[in-house]
Protein backbone atom coordinates (compact mmCIF):
# COMPACT_ATOMS: atom_id res chain seq x y z
CA UNK A 1 0.00 0.00 0.00
CA UNK A 2 1.09 3.56 -0.74
CA UNK A 3 0.91 6.39 1.79
CA UNK A 4 1.02 10.15 1.29
CA UNK A 5 3.74 12.17 2.99
CA UNK A 6 2.17 14.58 5.48
CA UNK A 7 3.46 16.89 8.21
CA UNK A 8 2.98 14.10 10.75
CA UNK A 9 5.44 11.96 8.79
CA UNK A 10 8.17 14.51 9.44
CA UNK A 11 7.54 14.17 13.20
CA UNK A 12 7.71 10.39 12.89
CA UNK A 13 10.85 10.65 10.78
CA UNK A 14 12.61 12.78 13.41
CA UNK A 15 11.68 10.36 16.20
CA UNK A 16 12.64 7.34 14.12
CA UNK A 17 15.98 8.88 13.12
CA UNK A 18 16.81 9.58 16.76
CA UNK A 19 15.85 6.02 17.70
CA UNK A 20 18.09 4.59 14.98
CA UNK A 21 21.00 6.76 16.14
CA UNK A 22 20.60 5.55 19.71
CA UNK A 23 20.33 1.87 18.81
CA UNK A 24 23.21 1.96 16.30
CA UNK A 25 25.45 3.68 18.83
CA UNK A 26 24.51 1.12 21.50
CA UNK A 27 25.19 -1.94 19.34
CA UNK A 28 28.32 -0.39 17.83
CA UNK A 29 29.70 0.29 21.28
CA UNK A 30 29.13 -3.29 22.47
CA UNK A 31 30.42 -4.91 19.28
CA UNK A 32 33.62 -2.88 19.49
CA UNK A 33 33.96 -3.67 23.19
CA UNK A 34 33.45 -7.40 22.57
CA UNK A 35 35.78 -7.87 19.61
CA UNK A 36 38.34 -5.07 19.90
CA UNK A 37 38.56 -3.73 23.41
CA UNK A 38 36.63 -1.86 26.04
CA UNK A 39 39.10 1.03 26.19
CA UNK A 40 38.18 2.21 22.67
CA UNK A 41 34.53 1.16 22.75
CA UNK A 42 33.37 4.76 22.24
CA UNK A 43 35.02 4.66 18.83
CA UNK A 44 32.68 1.83 17.86
CA UNK A 45 29.67 4.00 18.69
CA UNK A 46 30.93 6.63 16.21
CA UNK A 47 32.40 4.54 13.42
CA UNK A 48 29.08 2.82 12.74
CA UNK A 49 27.64 5.94 11.10
CA UNK A 50 30.25 6.27 8.30
CA UNK A 51 29.75 2.55 7.72
CA UNK A 52 26.01 3.15 7.39
CA UNK A 53 26.48 5.85 4.74
CA UNK A 54 29.00 3.80 2.76
CA UNK A 55 26.85 0.65 2.78
CA UNK A 56 23.75 2.58 1.75
CA UNK A 57 25.46 4.37 -1.15
CA UNK A 58 27.24 1.23 -2.37
CA UNK A 59 24.06 -0.83 -2.36
CA UNK A 60 21.92 1.83 -3.98
CA UNK A 61 24.34 2.80 -6.74
CA UNK A 62 25.14 -0.79 -7.65
CA UNK A 63 21.45 -1.72 -7.82
CA UNK A 64 20.68 1.33 -9.95
CA UNK A 65 23.39 0.32 -12.41
CA UNK A 66 21.99 -3.20 -12.65
CA UNK A 67 18.37 -2.04 -13.03
CA UNK A 68 19.30 0.24 -15.93
CA UNK A 69 20.69 -2.69 -17.90
CA UNK A 70 18.42 -5.51 -16.81
CA UNK A 71 14.74 -5.87 -16.08
CA UNK A 72 13.26 -8.57 -13.84
CA UNK A 73 10.09 -10.16 -15.14
CA UNK A 74 7.00 -10.72 -13.02
CA UNK A 75 7.32 -14.47 -13.62
CA UNK A 76 10.88 -14.48 -12.29
CA UNK A 77 9.81 -12.51 -9.20
CA UNK A 78 6.98 -14.97 -8.52
CA UNK A 79 9.35 -17.93 -8.86
CA UNK A 80 11.83 -16.31 -6.47
CA UNK A 81 9.06 -15.66 -3.95
CA UNK A 82 7.94 -19.31 -4.13
CA UNK A 83 11.53 -20.44 -3.61
CA UNK A 84 12.01 -18.22 -0.55
CA UNK A 85 8.74 -19.37 1.02
CA UNK A 86 9.53 -23.04 0.39
CA UNK A 87 13.06 -22.79 1.79
CA UNK A 88 11.89 -20.84 4.85
CA UNK A 89 9.14 -23.22 5.85
CA UNK A 90 10.78 -26.52 4.89
CA UNK A 91 14.25 -25.91 6.27
CA UNK A 92 12.93 -23.79 9.14
CA UNK A 93 10.73 -26.69 10.21
CA UNK A 94 13.60 -29.19 9.84
CA UNK A 95 15.86 -27.09 12.07
CA UNK A 96 13.15 -26.77 14.71
CA UNK A 97 12.21 -30.45 14.71
CA UNK A 98 15.87 -31.45 14.97
CA UNK A 99 16.21 -29.18 18.00
CA UNK A 100 13.25 -30.91 19.65
CA UNK A 101 14.54 -34.40 18.86
CA UNK A 102 18.21 -34.00 19.72
CA UNK A 103 18.28 -31.25 22.34
CA UNK A 104 15.20 -31.58 24.60
CA UNK A 105 17.47 -31.09 27.62
CA UNK A 106 17.95 -27.46 26.61
CA UNK A 107 14.34 -26.62 27.41
CA UNK A 108 14.11 -23.86 30.00
CA UNK A 109 11.14 -24.81 32.14
CA UNK A 110 9.61 -22.39 34.62
CA UNK A 111 6.36 -21.44 36.26
CA UNK A 112 4.34 -21.73 33.05
CA UNK A 113 5.61 -25.24 32.44
CA UNK A 114 4.85 -26.28 36.01
CA UNK A 115 1.37 -24.75 35.93
CA UNK A 116 0.49 -26.58 32.69
CA UNK A 117 1.55 -30.10 33.78
CA UNK A 118 -1.31 -32.58 33.69
CA UNK A 119 -1.85 -34.18 37.08
CA UNK A 120 -4.48 -36.68 38.07
CA UNK A 121 -7.57 -34.96 39.45
CA UNK A 122 -6.11 -31.45 38.99
CA UNK A 123 -6.79 -28.81 36.37
CA UNK A 124 -4.28 -26.32 35.02
CA UNK A 125 -3.51 -23.52 37.41
CA UNK A 126 -5.31 -20.30 36.48
CA UNK A 127 -3.22 -17.14 36.05
CA UNK A 128 -4.24 -13.50 36.20
CA UNK A 129 -2.43 -12.38 33.05
CA UNK A 130 -4.58 -13.08 29.97
CA UNK A 131 -2.01 -14.36 27.49
CA UNK A 132 -0.17 -16.28 30.22
CA UNK A 133 -3.39 -17.99 31.32
CA UNK A 134 -4.31 -18.83 27.71
CA UNK A 135 -0.81 -20.21 27.12
CA UNK A 136 -0.93 -22.43 30.20
CA UNK A 137 -4.31 -23.85 29.17
CA UNK A 138 -3.18 -24.53 25.58
CA UNK A 139 0.06 -26.12 26.82
CA UNK A 140 -1.92 -28.27 29.23
CA UNK A 141 -4.05 -29.55 26.32
CA UNK A 142 -0.83 -30.37 24.46
CA UNK A 143 0.44 -32.32 27.45
CA UNK A 144 -2.82 -34.26 27.60
CA UNK A 145 -2.20 -35.50 24.03
CA UNK A 146 1.59 -35.83 23.91
CA UNK A 147 2.33 -36.41 27.57
CA UNK A 148 4.18 -34.31 30.12
CA UNK A 149 7.72 -33.47 29.17
CA UNK A 150 10.01 -30.77 27.77
CA UNK A 151 9.84 -32.24 24.23
CA UNK A 152 6.04 -31.82 24.18
CA UNK A 153 6.36 -28.20 25.28
CA UNK A 154 9.01 -27.56 22.61
CA UNK A 155 6.77 -29.09 19.92
CA UNK A 156 4.05 -26.66 20.97
CA UNK A 157 6.57 -23.83 20.62
CA UNK A 158 7.47 -25.06 17.11
CA UNK A 159 3.80 -25.06 16.12
CA UNK A 160 3.41 -21.48 17.38
CA UNK A 161 6.50 -20.31 15.49
CA UNK A 162 5.43 -21.85 12.17
CA UNK A 163 1.98 -20.29 12.61
CA UNK A 164 3.61 -16.93 13.37
CA UNK A 165 5.76 -17.17 10.24
CA UNK A 166 2.70 -17.83 8.08
CA UNK A 167 0.66 -14.99 9.61
CA UNK A 168 3.60 -12.59 9.46
CA UNK A 169 4.29 -13.34 5.79
CA UNK A 170 0.63 -12.82 4.82
CA UNK A 171 0.34 -9.58 6.80
CA UNK A 172 3.57 -8.04 5.46
CA UNK A 173 2.82 -9.08 1.88
CA UNK A 174 -0.58 -7.42 2.06
CA UNK A 175 0.79 -4.24 3.62
CA UNK A 176 4.30 -3.85 2.13
CA UNK A 177 4.64 -6.20 -0.85
CA UNK A 178 6.28 -9.52 -1.64
CA UNK A 179 9.88 -8.33 -1.38
CA UNK A 180 9.55 -7.11 2.20
CA UNK A 181 7.50 -10.19 3.12
CA UNK A 182 10.19 -12.56 1.84
CA UNK A 183 13.02 -10.80 3.70
CA UNK A 184 11.10 -10.68 6.99
CA UNK A 185 10.12 -14.36 6.57
CA UNK A 186 13.77 -15.37 6.15
CA UNK A 187 14.69 -13.50 9.32
CA UNK A 188 11.94 -15.19 11.32
CA UNK A 189 12.81 -18.60 9.91
CA UNK A 190 16.56 -18.59 10.54
CA UNK A 191 17.44 -15.85 13.03
CA UNK A 192 19.11 -17.06 16.20
CA UNK A 193 17.01 -15.11 18.74
CA UNK A 194 13.77 -16.49 17.34
CA UNK A 195 15.07 -20.06 17.14
CA UNK A 196 16.13 -19.85 20.79
CA UNK A 197 12.51 -19.24 21.78
CA UNK A 198 11.81 -22.92 21.08
CA UNK A 199 13.59 -23.88 24.27
CA UNK A 200 12.10 -21.05 26.35
CA UNK A 201 8.72 -22.25 27.62
CA UNK A 202 6.81 -19.01 28.07
CA UNK A 203 3.87 -17.19 26.37
CA UNK A 204 6.05 -14.98 24.13
CA UNK A 205 5.47 -16.98 20.92
CA UNK A 206 1.73 -17.24 21.61
CA UNK A 207 1.50 -13.48 21.98
CA UNK A 208 3.35 -13.05 18.69
CA UNK A 209 0.78 -15.29 16.97
CA UNK A 210 -2.11 -13.28 18.45
CA UNK A 211 -0.40 -10.00 17.56
CA UNK A 212 0.18 -11.06 13.95
CA UNK A 213 -3.37 -12.31 13.67
CA UNK A 214 -4.63 -8.89 14.74
CA UNK A 215 -2.16 -7.23 12.38
CA UNK A 216 -3.36 -9.32 9.44
CA UNK A 217 -6.97 -8.36 10.15
CA UNK A 218 -6.02 -4.69 10.53
CA UNK A 219 -4.05 -4.36 7.28
CA UNK A 220 -6.73 -6.34 5.39
CA UNK A 221 -9.31 -3.89 6.72
CA UNK A 222 -7.14 -0.91 5.74
CA UNK A 223 -6.67 -2.19 2.21
CA UNK A 224 -10.37 -2.89 1.79
CA UNK A 225 -11.36 0.61 2.93
CA UNK A 226 -8.69 2.45 0.93
CA UNK A 227 -9.53 0.54 -2.24
CA UNK A 228 -13.25 1.19 -1.85
CA UNK A 229 -14.32 -2.43 -1.28
CA UNK A 230 -17.34 -3.35 0.85
CA UNK A 231 -18.63 0.23 0.86
CA UNK A 232 -21.88 -0.73 2.54
CA UNK A 233 -20.33 -3.36 4.79
CA UNK A 234 -17.26 -1.43 5.99
CA UNK A 235 -19.10 -0.35 9.15
CA UNK A 236 -19.70 -3.95 10.16
CA UNK A 237 -16.06 -4.82 9.40
CA UNK A 238 -14.89 -1.86 11.51
CA UNK A 239 -17.09 -3.01 14.41
CA UNK A 240 -15.86 -6.62 14.25
CA UNK A 241 -12.23 -5.53 13.96
CA UNK A 242 -12.59 -3.29 17.01
CA UNK A 243 -14.09 -6.14 19.04
CA UNK A 244 -11.15 -8.42 18.16
CA UNK A 245 -8.57 -5.73 18.94
CA UNK A 246 -10.26 -4.96 22.26
CA UNK A 247 -10.07 -8.64 23.24
CA UNK A 248 -6.38 -8.72 22.32
CA UNK A 249 -5.73 -5.62 24.42
CA UNK A 250 -7.38 -7.34 27.37
CA UNK A 251 -5.10 -10.35 26.87
CA UNK A 252 -2.00 -8.14 26.66
CA UNK A 253 -1.77 -4.36 26.92
CA UNK A 254 0.90 -4.08 24.23
CA UNK A 255 -1.66 -5.19 21.65
CA UNK A 256 -2.82 -1.57 21.77
CA UNK A 257 -0.03 -0.79 19.29
CA UNK A 258 -2.23 -2.48 16.65
CA UNK A 259 -4.46 0.60 16.83
CA UNK A 260 -1.52 2.67 15.60
CA UNK A 261 -1.77 0.90 12.25
CA UNK A 262 -5.13 2.61 11.77
CA UNK A 263 -3.17 5.76 10.96
CA UNK A 264 -3.10 4.35 7.44
CA UNK A 265 -6.74 5.42 7.09
CA UNK A 266 -5.55 9.05 7.08
CA UNK A 267 -2.19 8.76 5.31
CA UNK A 268 -3.08 5.99 2.87
CA UNK A 269 -3.68 6.77 -0.78
CA UNK A 270 -7.38 6.31 -1.54
CA UNK A 271 -8.16 4.52 -4.78
CA UNK A 272 -11.83 5.53 -4.88
CA UNK A 273 -13.49 8.93 -4.70
CA UNK A 274 -15.25 9.91 -1.49
CA UNK A 275 -13.28 7.46 0.62
CA UNK A 276 -11.59 10.04 2.87
CA UNK A 277 -14.75 10.90 4.81
CA UNK A 278 -15.60 7.21 5.13
CA UNK A 279 -12.10 6.56 6.53
CA UNK A 280 -12.68 9.07 9.33
CA UNK A 281 -16.00 7.49 10.28
CA UNK A 282 -14.74 3.90 10.29
CA UNK A 283 -11.75 4.96 12.40
CA UNK A 284 -14.01 6.18 15.19
CA UNK A 285 -16.22 3.11 14.87
CA UNK A 286 -13.17 0.86 15.25
CA UNK A 287 -11.85 2.71 18.30
CA UNK A 288 -15.23 2.74 20.05
CA UNK A 289 -15.84 -0.93 19.32
CA UNK A 290 -12.31 -1.69 20.57
CA UNK A 291 -13.25 -0.23 23.95
CA UNK A 292 -16.45 -2.26 23.86
CA UNK A 293 -14.47 -5.39 23.02
CA UNK A 294 -12.12 -4.77 25.95
CA UNK A 295 -14.93 -4.56 28.50
CA UNK A 296 -16.74 -7.49 26.84
CA UNK A 297 -13.60 -9.60 27.22
CA UNK A 298 -13.47 -8.65 30.90
CA UNK A 299 -17.09 -9.76 31.25
CA UNK A 300 -16.34 -13.11 29.59
CA UNK A 301 -13.34 -13.58 31.87
CA UNK A 302 -15.50 -12.81 34.91
CA UNK A 303 -18.12 -15.34 33.79
CA UNK A 304 -15.60 -18.11 33.13
CA UNK A 305 -13.52 -17.59 36.26
CA UNK A 306 -16.41 -16.82 38.60
CA UNK A 307 -14.66 -13.67 39.82
CA UNK A 308 -16.30 -10.29 40.30
CA UNK A 309 -16.37 -8.05 37.19
CA UNK A 310 -14.77 -5.10 38.96
CA UNK A 311 -12.23 -7.48 40.45
CA UNK A 312 -11.23 -8.63 36.96
CA UNK A 313 -10.70 -5.04 35.85
CA UNK A 314 -8.75 -4.20 39.01
CA UNK A 315 -6.59 -7.30 38.55
CA UNK A 316 -5.86 -6.30 34.96
CA UNK A 317 -4.86 -2.77 36.00
CA UNK A 318 -2.59 -4.09 38.75
CA UNK A 319 -0.59 -6.06 36.17
CA UNK A 320 0.57 -2.84 34.54
CA UNK A 321 1.15 -0.62 37.53
CA UNK A 322 4.45 1.24 37.35
CA UNK A 323 7.06 -0.55 39.41
CA UNK A 324 10.18 0.90 37.85
CA UNK A 325 12.50 -0.53 35.24
CA UNK A 326 13.53 -4.12 35.74
CA UNK A 327 16.26 -6.05 33.99
CA UNK A 328 19.22 -4.94 31.94
CA UNK A 329 19.21 -2.03 29.52
CA UNK A 330 18.10 -3.38 26.13
CA UNK A 331 18.12 -6.84 27.68
CA UNK A 332 16.08 -8.25 24.77
CA UNK A 333 19.17 -8.02 22.57
CA UNK A 334 20.81 -10.51 24.96
CA UNK A 335 24.26 -10.48 23.41
CA UNK A 336 23.04 -10.86 19.80
CA UNK A 337 24.70 -7.59 18.84
CA UNK A 338 25.73 -8.46 15.28
CA UNK A 339 22.24 -9.55 14.20
CA UNK A 340 20.59 -6.52 15.77
CA UNK A 341 23.28 -4.28 14.28
CA UNK A 342 22.39 -5.58 10.82
CA UNK A 343 18.68 -4.98 11.51
CA UNK A 344 19.24 -1.44 12.81
CA UNK A 345 21.68 -0.64 9.98
CA UNK A 346 19.33 -1.69 7.19
CA UNK A 347 16.34 -0.13 8.96
CA UNK A 348 18.23 3.18 9.07
CA UNK A 349 18.17 3.19 5.24
CA UNK A 350 14.62 4.53 5.59
CA UNK A 351 16.01 7.73 7.10
CA UNK A 352 17.79 8.46 3.80
CA UNK A 353 14.88 7.19 1.72
CA UNK A 354 12.53 9.64 3.44
CA UNK A 355 14.79 12.52 2.36
CA UNK A 356 15.27 11.16 -1.16
CA UNK A 357 11.64 10.12 -1.66
CA UNK A 358 8.87 12.28 -2.99
CA UNK A 359 5.26 12.68 -1.86
CA UNK A 360 4.48 8.97 -1.60
CA UNK A 361 6.08 6.12 0.32
CA UNK A 362 5.32 2.59 1.50
CA UNK A 363 6.72 2.44 5.05
CA UNK A 364 4.84 5.12 7.02
CA UNK A 365 2.48 2.51 8.47
CA UNK A 366 5.27 0.76 10.39
CA UNK A 367 7.09 3.71 11.96
CA UNK A 368 4.66 4.62 14.75
CA UNK A 369 4.13 1.06 16.13
CA UNK A 370 7.88 0.45 16.04
CA UNK A 371 8.62 3.68 17.90
CA UNK A 372 6.21 2.72 20.68
CA UNK A 373 7.14 -0.98 20.75
CA UNK A 374 10.89 -0.41 20.99
CA UNK A 375 10.75 0.80 24.64
CA UNK A 376 9.78 -2.78 25.46
CA UNK A 377 13.38 -3.65 24.62
CA UNK A 378 14.58 -1.42 27.43
CA UNK A 379 13.60 -3.86 30.15
CA UNK A 380 12.45 -7.44 30.74
CA UNK A 381 9.01 -8.31 32.07
CA UNK A 382 8.44 -10.85 34.80
CA UNK A 383 5.41 -12.46 33.17
CA UNK A 384 6.72 -12.77 29.60
CA UNK A 385 9.04 -11.16 27.08
CA UNK A 386 8.08 -9.23 23.95
CA UNK A 387 11.40 -9.57 22.16
CA UNK A 388 9.91 -11.67 19.34
CA UNK A 389 7.38 -8.95 18.54
CA UNK A 390 10.11 -6.31 18.53
CA UNK A 391 12.22 -8.62 16.33
CA UNK A 392 9.35 -8.93 13.85
CA UNK A 393 8.74 -5.17 13.63
CA UNK A 394 12.41 -4.39 13.13
CA UNK A 395 12.75 -7.18 10.57
CA UNK A 396 9.92 -5.58 8.57
CA UNK A 397 11.61 -2.17 8.78
CA UNK A 398 14.91 -3.74 7.73
CA UNK A 399 13.16 -5.42 4.79
CA UNK A 400 11.55 -2.11 3.77
CA UNK A 401 14.90 -0.36 4.08
CA UNK A 402 16.60 -2.87 1.78
CA UNK A 403 13.66 -2.84 -0.64
CA UNK A 404 13.57 0.96 -0.94
CA UNK A 405 17.35 1.21 -1.17
CA UNK A 406 17.59 -1.38 -3.96
CA UNK A 407 14.38 -0.80 -5.89
CA UNK A 408 13.23 2.64 -4.75
CA UNK A 409 12.93 5.28 -7.44
CA UNK A 410 12.26 2.77 -10.21
CA UNK A 411 10.01 5.34 -11.87
CA UNK A 412 13.00 7.69 -12.20
CA UNK A 413 15.12 4.85 -13.56
CA UNK A 414 12.48 3.94 -16.14
CA UNK A 415 12.13 7.61 -17.09
CA UNK A 416 15.89 7.90 -17.56
CA UNK A 417 15.88 4.82 -19.80
CA UNK A 418 13.01 6.27 -21.86
CA UNK A 419 14.91 9.54 -22.29
CA UNK A 420 18.02 7.65 -23.42
CA UNK A 421 16.01 5.71 -26.00
CA UNK A 422 14.32 8.89 -27.25
CA UNK A 423 17.67 10.68 -27.56
CA UNK A 424 19.13 7.78 -29.54
CA UNK A 425 16.07 7.72 -31.81
CA UNK A 426 16.43 11.46 -32.49
CA UNK A 427 20.04 11.04 -33.53
CA UNK A 428 19.04 8.35 -36.00
CA UNK A 429 15.98 10.18 -37.39
CA UNK A 430 17.57 13.63 -37.58
CA UNK A 431 21.30 13.29 -38.29
CA UNK A 432 23.71 16.16 -38.00
CA UNK A 433 24.08 18.67 -40.88
CA UNK A 434 26.08 16.73 -43.46
CA UNK A 435 26.08 16.39 -47.26
CA UNK A 436 24.23 13.38 -48.68
CA UNK A 437 26.50 10.41 -48.96
CA UNK A 438 25.91 7.90 -51.81
CA UNK A 439 27.10 4.38 -52.19
CA UNK A 440 29.95 4.16 -54.73
CA UNK A 441 28.96 2.42 -58.00
CA UNK A 442 30.95 -0.81 -58.30
CA UNK A 443 30.33 -1.05 -62.13
CA UNK A 444 32.71 0.56 -64.72
CA UNK A 445 31.47 3.93 -65.90
CA UNK A 446 31.37 4.86 -69.69
CA UNK A 447 33.98 7.21 -71.01
CA UNK A 448 33.11 10.83 -71.41
CA UNK A 449 31.74 11.73 -74.89
CA UNK A 450 33.88 14.21 -76.83
CA UNK A 451 32.24 16.12 -79.71
CA UNK A 452 34.09 15.69 -83.03
CA UNK A 453 33.74 17.31 -86.50
CA UNK A 454 33.27 14.74 -89.29
CA UNK A 455 35.26 15.17 -92.59
CA UNK A 456 35.77 13.06 -95.74
CA UNK A 457 38.77 12.57 -98.02
CA UNK A 458 36.71 12.34 -101.30
CA UNK A 459 35.14 15.58 -102.48
CA UNK A 460 32.09 15.60 -104.82
CA UNK A 461 31.40 18.38 -107.25
CA UNK A 462 28.36 20.44 -106.69
CA UNK A 463 26.98 19.60 -110.12
CA UNK A 464 26.91 15.91 -109.29
CA UNK A 465 25.01 16.31 -106.12
CA UNK A 466 21.53 15.40 -107.43
CA UNK A 467 19.54 13.20 -105.14
CA UNK A 468 16.05 13.56 -106.59
CA UNK A 469 15.31 11.26 -109.58
CA UNK A 470 12.40 11.97 -111.89
CA UNK A 471 10.13 8.98 -112.42
CA UNK A 472 8.07 8.59 -115.52
CA UNK A 473 4.40 8.56 -115.16
CA UNK A 474 3.03 5.03 -115.16
CA UNK A 475 6.34 3.46 -114.24
CA UNK A 476 5.61 0.58 -111.86
CA UNK A 477 9.23 -0.44 -111.46
CA UNK A 478 8.49 -3.84 -112.97
CA UNK A 479 11.61 -4.39 -115.10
Amino acid sequence: MIYRKTWFDYVLWAAYAGLCVMLLAFTGYHIYASYVGLSLAKLGALIVFPVLVCVYLALRLSCQAVCRKHRFSAHGAAMLEALVVSVSFVFGLIIRISTVLYMPQKAVTGKFYGSALVRAGQAAEALTHGVSDLYVRCLSVTFSFLGNGPASAMLFQVFLQILAMALGFCAVKKAAGSQAACISLLLLAFSGPFLEKITLIDPECLFLVLYLFGLFLTVSFLKAVLYGKYKNGCWLLAFLLGIVLGALVYLELWSVTLLFFLIGLFTGKCQASGNRKRCIYVFFVTVVSCAAGFFSAAAVDSALSGADYSGCLAGWISLYEWTGLKGRLLGVINGQYILWMILFLTSAFLVFEFIRGKKEQDYTLWLLPCIFMTPVMLFDFDRMGLGSTALFLWSVLAALGVKNCMFGGQAETVQARIEEVNAAAKEIAVPKEEKPRFIENPLPLPKKHVKRDMDYDHEIAQADMHYQIEIAEGDDFDH
